[in-house]
């Protein structure tokens, strides 16, 4: 005696190797290794080798995407530059100390050409 036949068609999942899924992304294979190898894609592994659905090629290419960075609005507003204050000379209340005067500005030009 025979078991009916069953329309099992419908319940076995499509699964893609590794070969396969690399021509369906178009990436090398052995990025797809070394991904899955890290746990950063989805993948089954069915005796002892990467295996693909449907769904996780589509995770894959979602996880991936990348999106421009666009504002939302341009912005009109000018925004003025900040300017710093000079400072202002140090008092120095001890006669002995001789406050710190600024080198007088000269052009390297000129230094070279006289050396």
């Amino acid at each position: 005696m025979t078991t009916p036949a069953r329309e099992i068609t419908g319940l076995v999942p499509e699964v893609f190797t590794i070969d396969e899924a690399a021509v369906i992304l178009r990436v090398k294979k052995s990025w797809l290794e070394r991904r899955a190898a890290a746990r950063r894609i989805p993948f089954t592994m069915l005796g002892g080798s990467y295996h693909f659905l449907p769904d996780h090629l589509h995770r894959i290419v979602a996880e991936y995407e990348e999106t421009p960075n666009v504002p939302a609005q341009p912005t009109s507003q000018v925004i003025p530059a900040v300017r710093r204050k000079r400072r202002s000379p140090v008092e120095v209340t001890d006669p002995r100390v001789v406050p710190l005067q600024p080198r007088p500005r000269t052009s390297r030009r000129l230094s070279q050409s006289a050396a």
